[in-house]
């Protein structure tokens, strides 16, 4: 597997996992701890919380994907992007910065004015998204979704019937799908791909995200660096019997596994921890024949 360069920053192909960090600029995204309204208190907590706790990426969020808000427009989350500019502006450690969206339009402003990748939340459901990516020479973490913008995520809604074949849907299981959808629309030469943990859908259950994990390896036949999203997330907690406030146990345990079964980012909200659980995986996981297990510790860019 080749290695994707995010701003100098090399993910993949042997290199220690990377710690992506969150900071979410939207006021209803539900969780508080990492939601900023104020340039410098946002450029703060990024130097304070996410940086200086060991994160490589920041990715900044201008709206909340809970499937429970309406989808901003693409004006709307243009018109929140100037305090994810100004913070990204006043921080003073060293990071490479994502910007999540699912609009081509939002990529390519935030990508001119300073940001250096993007999170499609909507797998290049924006037609444009890919070629505004390649022409900035931008990583793109592409999560597996239907081609819609108004469903991230929500795979199982995609009629795979018309989109390959009556007897492929028939016979294909949740991970088949996530796997097809995440080479929907192609791929660019620095794309990561996502395979989407977490309640997109309604049709989508516990025991779906358990068989992605489960056959987290498959996503590497890609030949793309793999991120997941896994902090806290409800498939963890049901398995110990924890709400979300103490699932960072859980969390920790999983992210040591993800990384052993070939996860190359983790996005979470606790950073010191998982960055630690996520050296251990990485230390003790098992030869593969594209190098990927290199001595422990941290590496510098």
């Amino acid at each position: 597997m080749e290695s994707v360069d995010a701003a100098g920053l090399e993910i993949g192909g042997g290199h220690p996992p990377r710690i992506m960090g969150v900071l979410n600029v939207s006021e209803e995204s539900p969780y508080d701890p990492s939601v900023y309204d104020d340039p410098g208190d946002a450029a703060a907590y990024v130097d304070e919380e996410l940086v200086g706790e060991g994160a490589d990426i920041v990715d900044v969020g201008l709206e909340s994907a809970n499937k429970r808000f309406e989808v901003l427009s693409a004006e709307a989350e243009l018109a929140r992007l100037d305090v994810a500019l100004e913070t990204i502006e006043s921080v003073s450690g060293d990071a490479v910065f994502s910007i999540e969206t699912r609009y081509a339009a939002v990529a390519e402003a935030a990508l001119a004015r300073g940001f250096d990748m993007v999170n499609d939340i909507c797998g290049f459901a924006d037609p444009a998204m890919a070629r505004v990516c390649a022409e900035y020479d931008a990583a793109v973490v592409k999560m597996a979704s239907p081609p819609d913008l108004e469903r991230p995520g929500a795979v199982e809604e995609t009629d795979w019937a018309a989109r390959k074949s009556p007897e492929w849907a028939a016979s294909a299981d949740y991970v088949d799908m996530v796997y097809e959808a995440l080479q929907q629309n192609g791929l660019t030469e620095k794309t990561i791909v996502d395979p989407a943990f977490g309640g997109w859908s309604e049709a989508k259950t516990l025991a779906d995200d358990r068989e992605t994990f489960r056959r987290l390896e498959e996503f590497r036949d890609l030949g793309r660096p793999v991120l997941v999203s896994i902090n806290r997330k409800n498939f963890l907690g049901e398995v110990v019997g924890r709400e979300t406030d103490e699932r960072l146990p859980v969390s920790l345990a999983a992210t040591a596994m993800a990384v052993e079964r070939g996860a190359d980012v983790i996005r979470t909200h606790d950073v010191r921890e998982t960055r630690d659980a996520a050296l251990i995986g990485h230390a003790f996981a098992a030869d593969r024949s594209d190098g990927r297990r290199l001595a422990p510790g941290p590496e510098t860019r």
